[in-house]
């Protein structure tokens, strides 16, 4: 059986995403593939059970089985970080092990999610490379890449990790400078010693919000079109200006996120005219019966938020970069990005797997 580690140095760099996919490959080549998160970053309750959003997510859609009380053994919380602090917990590497012996019987691969960065799990005694010895694992580092001196990451990975680094995946490449990464950036990175086993460019799809994300991020509630809060807002406008030109203004980008104040409905006619995904209602103001039935008409949900725009608008920034992977939309244009930019064959080489 082989391990198979992914891991990264800065949160949200697509790990889980990467995991996924991966996942679904693996199981198209007809392995039997077993996943574990060891440590959690999400915790969620499930069934009475304390486990990982996106350890659950994952472990469901590829239809894994795997018991809830073992996808993710170490979900943190502020009650278990107490515990660790008052010294009544210990030997957490054991409990990660035997969750991990449990899961992987019968398994061919073993796909173990990272959490966070490197350093993610240290008050536990199981960072990341801790974790690498303790399932003697294969690590697949995955990197976000927002300069030149992103690959750095890559040599401090190798020096963690050692002989576990079997390669790394490239994601987020800005669409200016993908042509200049494959051309002189992955080429230095292979003169290292490194296989590039994948870069991945940056698309809009994957790094959009989901209209239910805002709505429950933002506490608000939606007012109608229920039925579409999977649609995906891939860009944010405020609506502060004349109606005349709010039009010219929304007419300039679609699969959007209006955000306006509830007293104004000229602006929010502007928006249900114009491509719009939902619209962010500030003040606790509801529309009025005319906007509501327009939203209905045209089908975009209205989500009324008690906070002012300027504060809506602050928290969206603290959301974006954070893109969670559920969505079935997310999760084919993944793929697609996935099969076109990563090299599956010899990731399986490297792993010393046969493919079909």
């Amino acid at each position: 059986m082989i391990t198979l580690f992914i891991v990264s140095p800065q949160p949200y760099s697509g790990k889980s995403l990467l995991s996924l996919l991966l996942g679904m490959r693996f199981l198209e080549e007809g392995k039997r593939v077993g996943y574990i998160k060891p440590v959690g970053l999400s915790p969620v309750k499930v069934a009475g059970i304390c486990t990982d959003d996106d350890a659950v997510f994952i472990n469901n859609y590829l239809d894994l089985k795997g018991p809830l009380d073992l996808i993710c053994p170490l979900p943190i919380t502020s009650e278990l970080v107490n515990q660790i602090i008052q010294g009544k917990i210990k030997d957490l590497a054991k409990k990660v092990r035997e969750a991990f012996d449990g899961l992987s019987v019968g398994r061919d691969i073993m796909l173990v999610g990272g959490a966070g960065s490197f350093a993610t799990g240290f008050i536990l005694g199981l960072p990341s490379p801790r974790i690498a010895e303790l399932l003697d694992a294969k690590v697949l580092l995955v990197i976000r890449y927002d300069s030149d001196l992103s690959v750095e990451n890559i040599f401090f990975a190798r020096e963690l990790f050692r002989e576990h680094l079997i390669g790394t995946v490239i994601n987020s490449i800005p669409r200016d400078r993908e042509e200049y990464v494959r051309k002189s950036v992955l080429p230095y990175i292979e003169s290292t010693g490194v296989n590039v086993l994948g870069a991945i460019p940056s698309d809009e799809t994957l790094n959009s919000v989901s209209v239910g994300e805002l709505a429950d991020y933002l506490g608000g509630q939606v007012l109608c079109c229920e039925d579409r809060l999977d649609e995906l807002c891939e860009r944010f406008m405020i609506g502060a200006m004349n109606v005349e030109s709010a039009l010219r203004y929304f007419r300039k980008a679609a699969n959007k996120a209006v955000i306006t104040g509830g007293d104004r409905p000229d602006i929010q006619l502007a928006a249900l005219e114009t491509p719009t995904k939902c619209v962010i209602l500030s003040g606790n103001l509801y529309p009025t019966a005319v906007i509501l039935a327009k939203a209905q008409e045209v089908g975009v949900p209205m989500i009324l938020v008690s906070e002012d725009t300027l504060s809506i608008v602050q928290r969206i920034e603290s959301l974006l970069g954070k893109p969670k992977i559920k969505g079935e939309k997310k999760i084919q244009r993944g793929r697609e990005l996935f099969m076109k930019n990563v090299d599956f064959e010899r990731l399986c080489r490297v792993l010393g797997f046969q493919m079909k």
